[in-house]
């Protein structure tokens, strides 16, 4: 029997289906309530089958709560369109669509662990950590004399993800990245 919760009850991290075959993970949550009008619930949401994120406003009291597992993978490598990924606990090795992947695989390093998302046997994608330490191959040169209002330039990781970072940050240095919105964090230093 699925589980049933109130829309006032969901908050940021739950998942919950639609009814229209959608699945969503909230982001944030909002409730506004006024004297005279009914609640009004607003969650900004990633739908997990389809992608894309946006403000859903909730006009129905229950909805379904969909149980997802995320067991812990490591990223294997790239087969063809489909990224593989291989199960810590069982060994077993899973195949990934690129197309499930667009925005994720600019964080992805073979070794690295990230979390499945699968409702079912249905894989929705993947959990990445907020954020991931990777290394440039390629920076801009720094212009001389423009450190007006922290002047950046444009770095491009090893798969071509293209970033702006601080002008100090060179080639082969390991930058930290946020994985929600691809922007520079801070950095570790230059590998060998």
């Amino acid at each position: 029997m699925a589980e049933i919760i109130w829309a006032k009850e969901i908050r940021p991290g739950m998942t919950y289906l639609d009814g229209k075959g959608n699945i969503f993970k909230v982001i944030e949550n909002t409730f506004n309530k006024t004297c005279q009008a009914k609640a009004v619930i607003k969650v900004r949401v990633r739908n997990l089958r389809k992608g894309g994120v946006s403000w859903e406003v909730l006009s129905e009291d229950k909805y379904e709560k969909a149980e997802t597992q995320t067991p812990t993978m490591t990223f294997s490598y790239i087969d063809g369109d489909n990224y593989v990924f291989m199960d810590e606990t069982t060994y077993e090795q899973v195949e990934v669509p690129l197309s499930k992947l667009e925005w994720e695989k600019n964080f992805l390093v073979e070794g690295g662990t990230v979390r499945m998302l699968k409702y079912g046997d249905e894989i929705l994608g993947i959990d990445l950590p907020d954020k991931v330490t990777l290394v440039v191959k390629e920076a801009e040169n720094a212009v001389r004399g423009d450190t007006a209002n922290a002047a950046s330039k444009k770095a491009w990781l090893a798969n071509g993800f293209e970033v702006k970072v601080p002008q100090f940050i060179e080639a082969g240095e390991k930058i930290i990245l946020s994985t929600v919105d691809g922007t520079y964090s801070g950095r570790e230093g230059k590998t060998k």
